[in-house]
């Protein structure tokens, strides 16, 4: 279902419609990644929409893989890639299934308001798909709509937008759960996020993979 709700949106819907498609990533996510990002380091961004922020942080020197669903999404981001002239690499898959062989390993992944599109019987299998291209001690950031957060009604764990789309709302609690499984958690907190319209509640997990499971 949330494939073709997102090939219908990034089919339909110009690109300034989409509440998340922003041009630049959030201040939070650049520093994030300029402390946790060794020279010459990986990065792969889960969910990645049209491309924006793998292309940006391409411009700045990194190599980045970007993945998402939505094969028209994907279409987009390529050919901004290209437009722009920057390297970086785009995969469609389906990131709570079965993903693609890859060739590298990377030292840190993030999902940028992602995981609240992923509903709790399938976010094990996407945390440690997550975890499967990391490096030993590499770095998951994954930031998503706070329980917390008044947005789409205010209460409730499932809320439906205006979009269509029905999202996910997080405590912090079940994500520590959650991330336990497979990281070390580095930080955990409720933050505010400044949207294209509003500022809503988000949590912001840093963590670190184990290096075997069950080693911290």
């Amino acid at each position: 279902m949330i494939k073709n709700q997102m090939e219908k949106i990034y089919r339909d819907s110009p690109l300034y419609k989409i509440p998340w498609n922003r041009t630049t990533p959030p201040e939070i996510l650049k520093k994030a990644i300029t402390a946790n990002v060794p020279k010459q380091g990986k990065i792969i961004e889960f969910g990645c929409g049209a491309g924006n922020y793998v292309i940006w942080f391409a411009k700045m020197g990194h190599e980045i893989t970007g993945i998402d669903i939505s094969k028209n999404a994907i279409n987009i981001a390529r050919e901004s890639a290209s437009t722009t002239g920057v390297k970086c690499k785009f995969i469609e898959a389906d990131v709570t299934g079965d993903l693609p062989c890859f060739d590298e390993k990377f030292d840190f992944a993030y999902d940028w308001e992602l995981l609240h599109h992923i509903f709790p019987k399938d976010r094990d299998k996407y945390i440690k798909n997550v975890a499967s291209l990391l490096k030993p001690d590499g770095r998951y950031l994954s930031v998503c709509f706070s329980e917390d957060s008044p947005q789409f009604g205010g209460s409730g764990k499932y809320r439906k937008t205006p979009l269509g789309t029905v999202l996910y709302f997080s405590g912090e609690k079940e994500l520590e759960s959650l991330f336990t499984k497979y990281y070390v958690v580095e930080e955990l907190r409720t933050i505010d996020v400044e949207g294209k319209n509003v500022i809503h509640k988000a949590i912001y997990a840093l963590l670190r993979k184990m290096t075997e499971r069950g080693h911290r």
